[in-house]
């Protein structure tokens, strides 16, 4: 099983340390690990699995990254149909040996479960402090409060948003959008 958080991230690193493991089907996701993300590649392989199968997955973070998901996919829908779970990164994970398997399994959940979210901390932290500075992350406005002042007068009788942002060299979404935030 691989699986990457967006379309720019590519899975070939996964796909071939899998191939090395010697996996005989690989699956493949380009979904979020967040709750709730519908997850086509992982419902396909759980419902391929046969009892004494194992998923396999580079690391944790690619099974998900929310402990209680992750002991729930494990518990409920591998170990209590007979199947097995292993990771591929530096400490091999295997929870087809013994119960040390599941126990350390369950810690490194726990641990990849906090590393999110000292990232998910830190990135906040940092964003903030740039805002507290004046800076504003992001993608640069499309259009400046000049630009959105001259569309409001050639939004005049007769003319259409599509045919102002043509003028202003932009969607008509995005002109859509930077009126409505202005009027806010």
């Amino acid at each position: 099983m691989a699986r990457v958080s967006t379309d720019a991230q590519e899975l070939a690193r996964q796909i071939d340390a899998l191939k090395t493991a010697g996996c005989a089907r690989i699956y493949l996701d380009k979904a979020s690990g967040v709750k709730g993300t519908t997850r086509p590649g992982l419902t396909a392989a759980l419902d391929h699995m046969r009892r004494g199968d194992t998923l396999v997955v580079l690391d944790l973070t690619r099974l998900g990254r929310d402990t209680r998901e992750l002991l729930a996919i494990v518990e409920d829908d591998l170990h209590a149909n007979g199947r097995h779970f292993r990771t591929l990164d530096g400490i091999v994970l295997d929870t087809s040996d013994d119960m040390c398997g599941e126990l350390i399994f369950t810690v490194f959940a726990a641990i990849a479960e906090f590393q999110r979210q000292q990232i998910v901390k830190g990135t906040r932290e940092g964003l903030d402090a740039a805002r507290a500075r004046g800076r504003v992350g992001g993608r640069p406005r499309a259009l400046t409060s000049e630009q959105i002042t001259d569309a409001r007068i050639l939004l005049g009788p007769g003319q259409t948003r599509t045919a102002v942002a043509a003028k202003l060299r932009v969607s008509r979404w995005t002109l859509s959008r930077a009126l409505d935030t202005a009027s806010r």
